[in-house]
């Protein structure tokens, strides 16, 4: 790096020559209109002239943006005043959109222009162009070349004098070449202005409404779902497979239209190795986003998906924002398109992932990123909305997978490690048998299997013995809020990691319990049985607390497996020692009482088993609490042993009550709740349940 100015100089030396061919391409394609002094306003350039738009680039259908479409051809007929800002992630197809728009504009015969925005000097080049051809004083338009008129004053001056005009300023990303005469945009008097005489649309990258004022209104143009990429990639190569399996491509691509057309090119290629869509997809799995990477060929679709992100970070470099960068890097290993929660994201944690030990600097590249579309919030960010009406942030599927491949071992530790940091901060005062905490939990548990899966194998063996740990946790509140396969996939994915810390790491045992505690609620009953033997032949001390725990597990899969009299014997022999070591008040005491019972109304000892129920709620209703998940299942068992009886009334009285309790308590999703609703319905029918 040397300190002498040419490198600078040398810069903007070739920026000039561009702004120079730039406005030397749009003189070429200019059409003049002579007139004499007293012909009156000219005719408005509408043919194929000045700044006409590349509509060579359109598709043939543009899918998935009917509603938006619709609103601006609207705006098209009666302006409102306003600047219409098309914004989003690169590669959302915003061009694409303001392309659509143009053509429905030609198609109606009306005036049309196009002016590109990534060079400040080639942006006014080419509106002082539109301004001349519009009838600009030749004077007013040297005067504005050289700085003694404000070049912006004479585009409106000429524009203002016709109706019925489109201009779209295209590649807005860097709201700064957007400025002229030292005004910003958000001013409202430079190049980008509302008018009611035609209607100004404008793409970008940046989506905050705080860099382009008031009299703005922006369209954020996001991700298209499965079903629309699905249709846009069975437009661009219908040969290649059925409709299903294209909607599984254009899943697996986010539904991002850059990416959704790149795939389409290469498919369609006739020295494409793969052309059909699933074929195209098991590469992609195999190589990741390199598949992505391009060909020579490939001129019009900005060459490289990935390319296009890397220049918003750039230019967030550029701005002094480099910690966004980093803060990207963190994000990144969070569940793609899943909403990471605000209130989880730890500044103090973020800003030691991205060297800015100010918060104020963590929300800062927070704002800058979501500016660009590199991140987006899960409900739209309305006018005059609060924090609190945000869920969450979220990354698009291929940019995570983009940034966590370009990262190198040290980068991918440093990331994880403090996405792990988050992820346990935000989840240290939950209690997994709470069902108020519930709905927090269960917002994290796919950023933790997505950790697990992609960054299990990457990261230091201390970072990951964090992550094994919490998905114990995880998956134990999983089991409790009834997400049973979650529970499942979560115990799964934890114990594969647990190879590298080997099997005698303190997390095992625990975490197999956890495991086999999943397969119990989805009927895995044998291999339950097999994880709980296998335990208590390994523990040190048959009386330990872990050992009683284990224990209480094996008889409930004995009992579930039909073999009443085995789990009678192994839970009254658990009982004594639990009433001995722990207490007659502990919930796990009180827990061995409750299976208990129901091996006793397994066996149709009905009578029985109601009186040891009626005992047991009393004693949890003083031990526990009335709305406690381990009570509310109590008194389903009473109403279900009184069926048994054949007190239906009685039954469905107290079914009728739990269901309330159970609907505010557990939520109206939780097995348990369904279980009462089907209850209920079955006794309506006349089955018993």
């Amino acid at each position: 790096m040397t300190d002498e100015p040419f490198p600078a100089d040398e810069t903007r030396v070739r920026q000039g020559i561009a702004a120079l061919r730039d406005a030397l391409s749009a003189g070429r394609d200019l059409h003049i209109t002579y007139r004499s002094a007293d012909e009156g306003t000219p005719v408005v350039p509408g043919g194929h002239g000045v700044l006409w738009p590349p509509l060579g680039r359109l598709p043939k259908r543009v899918r998935g943006r009917e509603p938006l479409l619709e609103q601006l051809r609207t705006l098209l007929g009666a302006p409102d005043g306003r600047v219409h800002v098309l914004a989003g992630l690169g590669g959302t197809g915003k061009s694409t959109v303001a392309l659509q728009l143009a053509d429905i504009a030609v198609q109606a015969r009306r005036p049309v222009w196009w002016a590109s925005a990534v060079d400040a000097a080639a942006l006014s080049d080419s509106l002082l162009v539109l301004a001349q051809a519009l009838g600009a004083d030749d004077a007013q338009v040297d005067a504005a070349r050289t700085g003694r008129l404000a070049a912006c004053d004479v585009l409106w001056q000429a524009l203002e004098r016709h109706r019925d005009w489109l201009l779209v300023i295209d590649d807005a990303d860097d709201v700064a070449e957007l400025e002229t005469a030292g005004r910003t945009v958000r001013d409202g008097n430079g190049w980008v202005r509302g008018s009611r005489s035609g209607l100004v649309v404008v793409s970008t990258r940046d989506g905050d409404p705080r860099h382009w004022g008031r009299g703005a209104e922006l369209h954020p143009v996001g991700w298209l779902s499965k079903e629309q990429g699905g249709q846009v990639l069975v437009d661009l190569v219908p040969w290649a497979g059925d409709i299903t399996e294209a909607e599984a491509l254009a899943e697996r691509l986010g539904g991002l239209a850059l990416a959704l057309h790149h795939a389409g090119s290469q498919l369609a290629s006739p020295f494409a190795q793969r052309q059909s869509f699933s074929g195209y997809q098991q590469v992609l799995e195999s190589k990741g986003t390199a598949v992505l990477g391009g060909t020579a060929g490939d001129v019009d679709d900005r060459a490289v998906v990935g390319r296009t992100w890397e220049l918003s970070l750039a230019q967030l470099d550029a701005a002094g924002v480099g910690q966004a960068r980093g803060l990207l890097r963190v994000l990144a290993w969070f569940a793609p398109a899943v909403p990471i929660p605000v209130s989880g994201l730890d500044h103090e944690i973020l800003g030691r992932a991205c060297d800015s030990p100010d918060p104020a600097g963590v929300v800062a590249g927070l704002e800058a990123l979501l500016s660009v579309g590199l991140i987006q919030t899960s409900l739209p960010a309305a006018e005059g909305a609060t924090a609190e009406a945000i869920a969450g942030v979220m990354v698009h599927p291929l940019v995570a997978e983009t940034v966590r491949e370009d990262l190198d071992h040290v980068e991918t530790d440093r990331a994880v490690s403090a996405a792990t940091e988050l992820l346990i901060h935000a989840t240290a005062d939950l209690q997994v048998d709470k069902p108020a905490h519930w709905p927090a939990w269960q917002k994290w548990w796919a950023h933790l299997e997505e950790m697990l899966n992609a960054a299990g194998p990457l990261v230091r063996e201390p970072v990951l013995a964090n992550l094994v740990c919490t998905a114990c946790v995880t998956a134990t509140m999983l089991l409790w809020a009834g997400s049973y396969n979650a529970s499942v996939k979560i115990s799964e994915a934890a114990l594969k990691r647990l190879t590298r810390l080997g099997s005698d790491h303190p997390v095992t045992r625990p975490l197999r319990r956890v495991q086999a505690g999943a397969y119990q609620f989805v009927n895995r009953l044998a291999e339950a049985d097999r994880i709980y033997r296998e335990l208590l032949s390994t523990a040190s001390d048959g009386n330990s607390m872990e050992s009683l725990e284990i224990r209480a597990d094996l008889a409930v899969v004995v009992a579930e497996q039909k073999r009443f009299a085995e789990a009678e014997n192994l839970l009254q022999e658990l009982l004594r020692d639990q009433e001995s070591a722990l207490g007659a008040d502990d919930e796990r005491t009180l827990a061995t009482r409750y299976e208990i019972a129901r091996t006793l109304a397994g066996r149709g000892d009905f009578a029985e088993a109601e009186n040891r129920f009626r005992d047991l709620l009393r004693d949890q209703e003083a031990w526990l609490e009335p709305q406690h998940p381990a009570t509310l299942a109590t008194r389903y068992e009473i109403a279900r042993v009184l069926v048994q009886q054949g007190d239906r009334a009685e039954a469905e009285r107290l079914f009728r009550q739990l269901l309330k309790q159970q609907q505010q308590v557990l939520g109206s999703d939780h097995p348990h709740t369904r279980l009462t609703l089907r209850a209920l319905s079955g006794l309506n029918e006349g089955n018993i349940p």
